[in-house]
């Protein structure tokens, strides 16, 4: 799985950026969730703005995956991916500051191996 390897470059660049730019800062993390049939991921300190977020999800049946962006007023970025297809990546705006929650659920309660991610600059 590359997924891994990805976010490691980005937060590579991510740190060059934050080196030569005085006063810059980025933020994130994320969570591996082996043999699961959710994955939650709560970040702190979001200060507001664009939210990237990175999600696979392998080793199941190839069905339809929900992903949830929530903050304290609520739900605030929802899309879709299929079971094992590559990692995938999305844009969240207008995001409120404060922490956030990214969720992944399948309606038929299977098992799989679910990476989770969230970043900002």
């Amino acid at each position: 799985m590359t997924f891994g390897k990805n976010l490691g470059t980005v937060a590579l660049a991510l740190g060059v950026v934050v080196a030569t730019a005085p006063g810059a800062s980025a933020g994130g993390g994320s969570k591996f969730c082996p043999a699961a049939v959710s994955c939650q991921l709560e970040v702190d300190g979001f200060p507001g703005g664009t939210l990237s977020v990175d999600a696979d999800a392998v080793n199941g049946p190839d069905k339809l995956i929900l992903l949830r962006v929530q903050t304290k007023t609520g739900q605030r970025c929802v899309t879709e991916f299929w079971v094992n297809e590559p990692p995938r990546s999305w844009v969240c705006h207008n995001i409120p500051p404060g922490k956030i929650r990214v969720t992944t659920t399948e309606a038929y309660v299977n098992s799989y191996d679910y990476s989770v991610g969230a970043r900002w600059r």
